[in-house]
């Protein structure tokens, strides 16, 4: 029992050292700091104790209503030579903890009205042009009270951009391949892609090279896509792809989730036609945005390593690099001779794939040389 109380004990200091913690710092960035704790009755006053039970009662503004701060100087077992202890609680409540109760408690909005200026006050029914986040943000003194976890992930840079492009809602994904397209140009603050690598093998399942070792992308944004947008990449990379064996770079062949229906032989060119890339070609349009981001991304140091050992961003490329569209296999040829010093075993299966790769480009050398 001793042990159980001598934790308890410890365990409340704990609670109330972190309260007083998180008080300083709001009163610090309110302009308003204090150092000493106020004294009553001889001692100092448990501000935590003090904020629990009015809290607890209503608010400040209740407890003052019904006139209730006399009933908690007796709960807080002061002397009785402390005659005005009643007054010193509600003049310190509402020194140091009447505006953290509004913010943190009720949710309202932390705006001090300056001298001269007053806060201008919302008629009946108004709606407020700012929303209040303060209100949804739960205060570390209250999540060590209630034992929820204080770790938190921190967000990353491109958090915003995973999630649209997770979303695969048009507008979203539109929006973060226009955003990435503009970031890749930026030469001072370009994408560093080890902040979310999740960030590449997002933009090439939405180009229809999968990898499902991080989640069904091939049925999110392959079939469901198809079915509701009726863009089909997979029929995109067959048509402008002509070798049989770089078609296989389609599927991830060290996922089980692909079966044989996508499989299909070479399909006759007399009832396929080439296809008319444009501006109308929404697949091929979406392929050279990715591709572009791709390419600008390569030429940052930083990016080389992770674009060079990820396997699903080689097969993208080595599509790229022999399809029949002259843009976008410029654009693999490109990238793949960017990262080509960083490539490692990630092509063991292709290899006959990256030696045709090599000696396209010593072909290409020669002929500009000529």
């Amino acid at each position: 029992m001793a042990n159980s109380t001598g934790k308890n004990l410890l365990d409340q200091r704990r609670k109330g050292q972190a309260f007083l913690d998180e008080l300083r710092q709001f009163h610090q960035s309110r302009g308003s700091p204090f150092k000493k704790i106020p004294i009553v009755g001889g001692k100092e006053l448990d501000l935590n104790a003090l904020y629990i039970r009015v809290v607890s009662l209503g608010g400040f503004a209740k407890v003052s209503d019904k006139n209730q701060w006399a009933e908690l100087g007796e709960e807080f077992n002061f002397p009785r030579s402390c005659s005005n202890a009643a007054f010193a609680l509600r003049q310190y409540y509402l020194r140091y903890l009447e505006k953290y109760e509004k913010v943190h408690h009720f949710g309202e909005d932390d705006e001090e009205a300056q001298p001269g200026n007053p806060k201008a006050s919302l008629p009946v029914g108004a709606i407020p042009s700012s929303y209040n986040y303060q209100q949804h943000v739960v205060s570390d003194y209250l999540r060590q009270s209630y034992g929820l976890s204080t770790d938190f992930i921190q967000p990353c840079d491109y958090n915003k951009l995973v999630l649209s492009l997770l979303s695969a809602l048009p507008n979203e994904v539109d929006f973060a391949v226009n955003v990435c397209t503009l970031l890749s140009n930026e030469s001072k603050h370009a994408m560093q892609l080890d902040k979310d690598p999740k960030l590449v093998t997002l933009l090439l399942a939405h180009a229809g090279v999968f990898d499902d070792s991080l989640g069904s992308f091939s049925g999110v944004f392959g079939t469901d896509w198809k079915e509701t947008t009726t863009r089909d990449f997979v029929r995109f990379w067959k048509e402008v792809v002509e070798d049989a064996e770089v078609r296989e770079l389609i599927w991830d062949k060290s996922s089980s989730a692909q079966d044989g229906t996508f499989r299909e032989e070479h399909w006759q060119s007399l009832f396929h036609p080439p296809r008319n890339p444009g501006t109308g070609d929404m697949e091929a349009q979406r392929v050279l945005q990715i591709a572009v981001i791709l390419r600008n991304l390569s030429f940052e140091e930083a990016n080389v390593k992770l674009l060079a050992a990820n396997r699903t961003c080689l097969r993208f490329l080595l599509l790229c690099a022999h399809c029949n569209l002259i843009s976008l296999r410029q654009l693999g040829l490109d990238t793949l001779g960017n990262v080509a010093a960083e490539v490692g075993p990630a092509l063991a299966r292709h290899r006959c794939l990256w030696l045709e790769f090599v000696s396209t480009t010593d072909q290409s050398e020669e002929n500009l040389s000529l």
